[in-house]
């Protein structure tokens, strides 16, 4: 387990070994605000005490960067805190807290959080939260440095790679990015993951267009950026989208 990184004033990031998980906190006049609890309730209660070593204003926020447990079930711990998260994650997985559509802005006295929902890619409710007084930005599962980025049953491969274009344009060259799980990166290595993004969701678009059946296609092992088994789902999720494939035929030859 890792001790906190300051990635800014007042802004920092720990790692934790269970699910290589990391948890964001920014903490400003009014209070601190904490970005993804963990996956359980014990591991909630032990983030809590890591918090202490750093700051005693309360815990007022939480902020979870999508709905998948290791990120969410420790939010009840906060008892005190409001629950920030997109519509569509509360909706996913039944999860309480103050949901937002587009864009919500969080003032913590002196500075301001920044949350934003720009399309679907990892899951449908997926959100990056900017700290902009430090140009700092916490992505959660949109990017990844440990591992390939995370394609489960609940993504969306052909639309990830517009969603994470959206927000690298928000950055700056100097911008730190804090992925769900890994070390922090910059905008260099969220550009070349965008492109590999981009890469599966043209093979799949290409082998579907050729008519490759979908149990072909999961076989498939070129043009990848990634081994082919890390994207069943990516495929499966695909060829969901764009229908059952159809074999081309060629043109019939008109007169000479």
């Amino acid at each position: 387990m890792s001790a906190w990184a300051e990635v800014g004033d007042r802004t920092w990031v720990r790692r934790y070994d269970e699910w290589d998980l990391n948890v964001g906190l920014v903490v400003g006049a009014d209070g601190a605000l904490v970005i993804d609890t963990r996956a359980n309730a014990a591991e909630a209660e032990q983030l809590r005490e890591h918090i202490r070593e750093l700051t005693d204003q309360p815990v007022k926020w939480v902020v979870n960067t999508h709905a998948h447990f290791d990120h969410v079930a420790g939010n009840s711990v906060f008892t005190e805190a409001t629950v920030y998260l997109h519509e569509n994650a509360a909706a996913e997985e039944n999860l309480a807290g103050t949901t937002f559509a587009a864009a919500k802005v969080i003032d913590l006295g002196d500075r301001r959080a920044e949350l934003l929902h720009v399309g679907n890619a990892h899951t449908s409710g997926d959100i990056v939260i900017a700290v902009p007084d430090v140009d700092v930005f916490f992505v959660g599962d949109l990017l990844e440095e440990s591992a390939p980025p995370s394609y489960g049953p609940d993504s969306y491969p052909l639309e990830w790679p517009d969603t994470i274009e959206a927000v690298v344009g928000m950055m700056t060259p100097a911008v730190k990015i804090v992925p769900g799980h890994g070390a922090v990166i910059d905008l260099e290595y969220a550009r070349d993951q965008a492109i590999e993004l981009g890469k599966v969701a043209n093979t799949i678009s290409t082998l579907h267009h050729a008519g490759t059946p979908l149990d072909d296609a999961l076989k498939h092992t070129e043009d990848w950026p990634w081994p082919v088994v890390e994207l069943q789902d990516a495929i499966r999720r695909g060829y969901q989208a764009l229908g059952t494939p159809q074999r081309p035929t060629l043109p019939l030859l008109g007169p000479s």
